[in-house]
């Protein structure tokens, strides 16, 4: 009986696999076996099984109790039972959720961002094993595959002031200014992953440095992730962030709802993009670093901040590979001569309208892809 049951446990994991491999990105299955093992810390195997009846939403795609429940209805689960599950799910990180309405609205979640930011404050080390696994075998490369840009690179504040002709949207004042809320503030998951395999960040003491607006917010505070804070507390963190030499990534949307503030020591991404080649081909990135040599005094400090390790002195001067370069602005923000200016790369992104958008076309993307691959 006993191993019967391992089977059937064994066959919801794939199933619900399957099934989160149809988002937008993807959940593919590894021959490690990394990805069953990681559901496994995520669901319990009757969640597994709800888990299959909900469709993929940030916002505007959750989905209200009562369709998700007509959807799973052949389960023969009562609606308080299903609410209980889902809302169960929810506080464990599992999927996403809002209110709105006096309805509550539930959806899949990415694994990243969703719910592996979701575990913040949660995480062991058995999780992180086997997330880390799951991370570098088939998540990073199914990303890669759809191009999904959640996230882009933007300049902090003091390399860019002088620019007149900045967009809004790469300009992290404008961006912060035309959210309404609300804003919450919580601890970066990935400084927490670091400490607790005992390799704290190089960068900063501080863990609460990531910020969210609107829907993610408001999810934030409802399940305790993070606590409420107010447009002007946001740009004091903000403003500390960036005197720290944190690498600002803003989710890739018109609409603000999220904010990574990041360092290439702990960050899942772009610890990740450091051991490439060329950086600057997978980072959205308006922006690039450029070294005026005859201000530049060799002193290093750029070369000490540059989170891609884009800088080297050569003859006492500082140069920087362009192809390495994600735009982050600290280098030039940091330089004591200010021998460093940003300067606008050729092709300029326009964020999206809103994550949504985001989402429709590199599912477009995705079912391009599999197209190709059929007609092959």
């Amino acid at each position: 009986m006993a191993t019967k049951s391992l089977s059937e446990d064994s066959d919801i994991y794939r199933k619900l696999q399957e099934h989160l491999d149809q988002m937008p990105i993807g959940f593919p299955a590894v021959k490690s076996g990394a990805d069953i093992r990681l559901l496994k810390h995520l669901f319990t195997p009757d969640e597994a099984k709800i888990a299959r009846f909900l469709r993929f939403g940030w916002d505007r795609d959750l989905e209200p109790l009562d369709i998700i429940f007509e959807r799973a209805k052949e389960t023969g689960i009562a609606l308080n039972e299903l609410e209980m599950i889902l809302d169960k799910m929810v506080s464990n990180g599992s999927i996403m959720s809002k209110k709105e309405g006096g309805k509550k609205y539930y959806g899949n979640a990415l694994l990243a961002v969703g719910m592996f930011e979701f575990q913040v404050n949660n995480l062991t080390k058995e999780f992180i094993k086997d997330f880390e696994d799951y991370y570098v075998q088939g998540y990073l490369p199914e990303a890669f595959k759809v191009k999904a840009a959640q996230i882009r690179t933007i300049p902090v504040e003091k390399s860019i002031e002088l620019e007149h002709n900045v967009s809004n949207y790469d300009n992290i004042t404008k961006v912060l200014e035309s959210s309404e809320g609300p804003f919450a503030i919580m601890n970066c998951v990935c400084r927490q992953l670091k400490d607790i395999l005992g390799d704290p960040c190089k960068v900063t003491d501080r863990r609460e440095v990531c910020m969210a607006s609107g829907v993610i917010a408001q999810l934030t505070i409802d399940q305790g992730r993070g606590r409420s804070i107010t447009k002007e507390e946001a740009f004091e963190i903000l403003q500390k962030n960036q005197e720290e030499g944190l690498v600002l990534q803003p989710d890739n949307s018109q609409t603000f709802s999220f904010l990574c503030s990041c360092c290439s020591c702990c960050c899942e991404n772009l610890s990740k993009y450091k051991l490439l080649p060329n950086p600057a081909d997978v980072v959205i990135a308006n922006f690039y670093a450029e070294v005026d040599s005859d201000l530049c005094t060799g002193c290093g400090t750029c070369v000490e901040i540059c989170p891609m390790k884009a800088i080297k002195l050569k003859d006492d001067i500082s140069s920087i590979k362009r192809k390495r370069c994600i735009g982050c602005g600290n280098c030039a923000a940091k330089c004591p001569s200010e021998a460093i200016r940003m300067l606008k790369r050729e092709r300029q992104f326009t964020p999206f309208p809103s994550m949504d958008e985001l989402f429709d076309k590199i599912m477009q993307r995705k079912i391009n892809l599999k197209e190709k691959s059929i007609k092959r």
